[in-house]
């Protein structure tokens, strides 16, 4: 695995991410989003980056422009999102195949760029909140009703911040409008996926389910 510092242009402004590759040819990429005051450098980010890299797919993770609350809101992390997607869809080491991947606020984010872009082909939506904020114009299972990816919705069963029956409210839209999801639970895993034994199962379980959505 190797790894390049890469610029995101967002407007008038330019992210920096940090791309894992492959040591051989990738089949296709990833934006990774992390949660409300999360960073790209928590260990559950970059262990998923990592796994997805050696799975032979690139995973890109990045901060939002404004990634330390009360500044961050949907709209700049979908706009973020969606200037990753453009940097991995230009990226010439990156196949088209493309997906998505967010913990949960970044999760949100996840159901909205899923629903919106139909280049996107595997969304994983990890500990997400079916609701955040009460702006009414936000309607993220609605959203993500509409995507043609394929949807695994991961969750730590010992997750205290984001109840199970938001998985299990995607779980239902989705199934109603026959958009193929899966629901994995990762036994005596947080909100985090911490401790280091369920973190590793929950980056096996989506590395390996993104490959095989992507190939």
């Amino acid at each position: 695995m190797r790894t390049q510092r890469v610029g995101i242009r967002v407007g008038n402004v330019e992210l920096e991410g940090v791309l894992h590759l492959p040591d051989t040819s990738a089949i296709g990429g990833v934006a990774v989003l992390h949660g409300f005051g999360g960073h790209p450098d928590q260990a559950h980010i970059v262990a998923t980056c990592e796994a997805l890299a050696s799975a032979g797919v690139a995973a890109l993770r990045f901060a939002y422009r404004d990634h330390q609350p009360p500044r961050m809101t949907l709209a700049s992390g979908l706009a973020d999102a969606a200037g990753a997607i453009r940097v991995l869809k230009a990226h010439p080491d990156v196949p088209e195949r493309l997906g998505v991947l967010g913990f949960s606020f970044g999760g949100t984010v996840a159901a909205l760029v899923a629903g919106r872009d139909s280049r996107v082909r595997a969304a994983v939506l990890a500990a997400a909140p079916a609701q955040f904020g009460n702006d009414p114009k936000w309607k993220p299972l609605a959203e993500l009703s509409r995507t043609r990816a394929r949807v695994l919705l991961v969750w730590g069963s010992r997750d205290s911040q984001v109840p199970f029956e938001n998985a299990e409210r995607y779980a239902a839209v989705l199934s109603q409008a026959r958009v193929p999801n899966r629901v994995v639970t990762i036994e005596g895993a947080d909100h985090d996926f911490a401790p280091a034994g369920p973190r590793a199962k929950m980056t096996e379980t989506v590395a390996e389910w993104i490959r095989e959505t992507l190939a």
